[in-house]
């Protein structure tokens, strides 16, 4: 099997560490930010619990629907959540990417929230292919650019919502 290291992407938010941990983990905040550059959140429905699920649906600008769910391994308020994302159907079933039908069925993934003092917070999110052969595995990581342009976008509307919080 393919060894593969993790993809991580981090931003510094001017915002305290339990507001970003707040926004990032109720799904009428999430609502309001989650997703890449001119998606919109059409389905935000979360059990934020070791074992539960949030259940997502986002309109892109074409006007495509793709579908995600994260079910939770390891919830740490307010430093880290981990839990196992998967593209869904509307029905909450897993999934292949809608793009992509050598993308891993299940990313590991974590997200980290670091208080850095004067109410700034780094946020860091890391995935890793999941249960996957090595198709999948050169497809992550061939996706890589891909992956920063998504998380950009989603941190860029995360810190505006951020903003309008203050």
């Amino acid at each position: 099997m393919t060894q593969i290291q993790p993809y991580s992407i981090s931003r510094e938010f001017k915002a305290p560490r339990a507001l970003v941990y707040q926004v990032s983990t109720d799904p009428a905040h999430i609502a309001k930010w989650y997703g890449p550059a001119g998606a919109v959140v059409i389905h935000s429905k979360m059990d934020l619990r070791p074992g539960g699920s949030y259940h997502y649906g986002l309109r892109m600008p074409d006007g495509m629907e793709m579908w995600g769910k994260q079910v939770y391994r390891e919830i740490v308020a307010p430093e880290k959540l981990v839990y196992i994302q998967s593209f869904s159907d509307k029905d909450g079933g897993v999934t292949r990417h809608p793009m992509s039908a050598t993308w891993p069925l299940e990313m590991l993934a974590t997200t980290t929230f670091d208080d850095l003092g004067g109410k700034l917070t780094k946020m860091t999110v890391s995935w890793l292919p999941f249960n996957a052969d090595d198709t999948a595995i050169d497809t992550f990581d061939a996706a890589r650019p891909g992956m920063d342009q998504g998380f950009e976008g989603m941190f860029a509307s995360l810190e505006a919502y951020l903003g309008t919080l203050a």
